[in-house]
């Protein structure tokens, strides 16, 4: 990958590179034998040991050649983020870029201390992880025979080769113009729960999430404490507020309220705020949005962020306004009014810490704006940016995920001008459903009804990595959730559904629907490209600039016996000395062929 001054990950050279199998099994081992192997070498590792220290060494080492990660058996790890120390560092509230050094924070709060800056190495191998049981256990036994072997010197040996071959280099300016790179960004998913009309001027309050997640191996991007579970609880969010939309049968709810809600799950977060970078450009120029949702930053009454709340009942206001700001306070104000009456403590706080409300302050710092989250002055998971951050549903999780929509839901119709409802309650088994989905299994029941017959997915994690493009299993299983959860029934047939312009609602049909029922929904999916690829400011300091390569589709891992250097340096030879010999011998026998096949006459 590369942003605006540097390149991040791994590559082998075209054809791919080979070396020796040597397994390390722990960090002292590394730091005790690595410098005395002078074959070419592809290491050996358990998962839990790839980290900083260890690729520091590796790097350092001029003979490695690869890496090969084995995945661990065993998910639980005390502490391991291969993400920076200071998550979006340089493109937070009064940050700039171009004051960032390799691997440093311009932050003194350090807001992820376990963060060991893995993801942003300069790798010149390949580095692979092995997942296969059948497959690690293979590598292992060749690996160990080889160790068995004083510093590899008994050949033959068991060798490996390493093909991963990147196009683009140096930084984002380079492999744009090159083409040999795309950008990274995903989709945002932007959710409306009241109808808006051209002549309704009530300010909207914003309610955001970061909905992607990272990992040094992509595919294994769960972010259950990062975001999963925040994910989990804004769908939620837009299910309640729904909910007492639909009851609403004398339209007081529309009639009532002084302001109208949206619900957006930002993708591309991960990599500096991609995607509410986007969004923020688009609602300050006035480019989001058409007709009655042609909005700005202007209409905007407010920003609620929902940052990482599964760890801790012990939640926090962070806000930088000023106690001016009657806005931030009436929002400090009925969350900590639940304190008394729940489990939650609600606790506000000076000062902004990484999240995705920094792209707006960026833009507008006087917007009013809270991040409700269970982290204080630190982050509370200790396995951030890392596959090893998974969150299992549970009762407790299901049931504490369901008293804060039921929070947040009040706090928005109140902040709207409305009153608490009974209505913003959600089904216990409904929330655990939408849990299940987001934190541990993409083909859970509520999205199989949902998806059409043809477009199944395998049991496992949802992996929710924000890549090119702007379609994703991920994308595409978050936006069917959204869309049921914020449906509304009309009273038409199923052919007049389609028919029918009901603006701004788009007709819905889900696949699982037998009868003539209709629904309609208002949701924009909208690019979370950085602005800086829209305005084609690849070196960019102000926006995110990261791109993903492209790559040679024949990536692979392949093991062999291979000779030493000095045996394959002889056999060369002795092929050579062959070679001429028989050459002369050849070109001899021709030149005296009428003397050695005398002729008949």
């Amino acid at each position: 990958m590369n942003n605006f001054n540097s390149q991040v990950g791994c590559q082998t050279s075209r054809d791919g590179d080979d070396g020796v199998l040597y397994q390390f099994e722990s960090v002292e081992d590394v730091e005790n034998n690595l410098q005395n192997l002078e074959e070419p070498l592809i290491p050996v590792i358990s998962g839990s040991i790839f980290n900083n220290i260890t690729a520091s060494l590796f790097l350092k080492h001029s003979k490695t050649r690869g890496l090969l990660v084995l995945e661990d058996d065993e998910i639980e790890v005390g502490s391991y983020s291969p993400e920076k120390a200071c998550p979006g560092n340089g493109f937070n509230l009064k940050e700039n870029a171009e004051e960032v050094a390799p691997r440093q924070c311009l932050s003194k709060n350090i807001w992820n201390p376990d963060g060991n800056w893995l993801s942003y190495y300069d790798f010149p191998f390949g580095v692979f992880i092995i997942k296969s049981k059948s497959q690690k256990e293979v590598i292992i036994s060749k690996a160990k025979a080889n160790k068995e072997n004083s510093l590899l010197k008994s050949y033959p040996l068991w060798g490996g080769e390493v093909k991963a071959f990147m196009n683009s280099a140096q930084n984002t300016d380079t492999c744009m113009r090159r083409g040999t790179c795309d950008p990274i960004g995903g989709v945002n998913i932007n959710v409306n729960i009241i109808p808006k009309t051209e002549d309704d001027k009530r300010p909207i309050i914003l309610f955001v999430t970061k909905a992607d997640a990272t990992a040094y191996f992509k595919d294994l991007s769960f972010g259950g404490k990062d975001s999963g579970a925040s994910v989990a609880l804004l769908l939620g969010v837009v299910k309640a507020l729904s909910n007492v939309r639909d009851n609403d049968k004398n339209n007081d709810f529309n009639s009532i309220l002084k302001s109208d809600f949206m619900v957006t799950f930002l993708q591309g977060e991960s990599f500096d705020y991609s995607g509410s970078q986007r969004l923020a450009y688009q609602l300050k120029n006035k480019q989001y949005g058409m007709k009655a949702y042609n909005i700005s930053l202007d209409d905007v009454k407010c920003i609620i962020e929902i940052g990482p709340i599964s760890i801790s009942n012990e939640l926090y206001l962070h806000s930088t306004q000023p106690d001016s700001d009657e806005t931030v306070k009436e929002i400090q104000d009925l969350f900590t009014k639940y304190t008394e009456s729940t489990d939650f403590q609600f606790k506000t706080r000076r000062g902004m810490p990484p999240a995705s409300i920094n792209s707006f302050l960026r833009e507008d710092e006087t917007k009013s704006s809270v991040l409700l989250t269970d982290g204080d002055t630190e982050l509370l998971s200790h396995v951030f940016g890392s596959r090893y951050d998974i969150l299992d549903n549970n009762k407790a999780l299901t049931t504490k995920v369901k008293n804060l929509i039921k929070i947040i839901g009040n706090v928005a119709l109140q902040l709207a001008g409305g009153k608490e409802s009974p209505q913003v309650e959600v089904e216990e088994s409904l929330v655990g459903e939408i849990l299940d989905c987001i934190l541990v299994n993409q083909n859970c029941t509520l999205l199989q009804r949902l998806r059409p017959k043809t477009y199944q997915l395998h049991d496992g994690r949802l992996n929710r990595y924000s890549s090119v493009g702007q379609r994703s299993n991920y994308s595409t299983s978050l936006q069917l959730l959204a869309q049921e959860l914020s449906k509304k029934e009309f009273d038409l047939t199923k052919e007049k559904c389609n028919a029918t312009f009901m603006s701004p609602w788009v007709p819905y049909l889900p696949p699982y629907l037998l009868d003539d029922t209709c629904y309609g929904i208002i949701i924009n999916r909208t690019t979370a490209q950085s602005p800086a690829f829209k305005l084609k400011e690849y070196n960019s300091t102000k926006y995110s600039t990261w791109t993903e390569s492209r790559w040679s589709p024949n990536f692979q891992v392949r093991l062999f016996l291979m000779a030493s250097t000095s045996e394959n340096t002889t056999m060369g030879c002795c092929g050579l000395v062959y070679f001429v010999v028989m050459s002369a011998l050849i070109f001899q026998c021709h030149r005296r062929s009428d003397q050695i096949f005398p002729s008949a006459s």
